[in-house]
């Protein structure tokens, strides 16, 4: 579960990045500029709600995880 965690969070650093290039590369905001940008942020958002479920998983707090937890037992 560490070495997904930690893909997730260097695909959610990239995919800032990418992100952020868009929006300090866009001269005039258009349009098109703005369905791609927030659509960048929309995968952002994502991403970033993966990476709550991790915490919450590794915290003990998620109660899906307990759920199956149960399953198991």
């Amino acid at each position: 579960m560490k070495t997904l965690k930690s893909q997730v969070e260097s695909i959610a650093q990239k995919y800032a990045d990418l992100v952020e290039k868009r929006i300090d590369g866009t001269n005039e905001l258009t349009g098109d500029n703005l369905n791609d940008i927030y659509s960048g942020i929309q995968m952002l958002g994502h991403i970033v709600m993966t990476l709550e479920r991790f915490s919450r998983i590794e915290n003990g707090i998620d109660t899906a995880a307990e759920s199956y937890s149960r399953i198991d037992s």
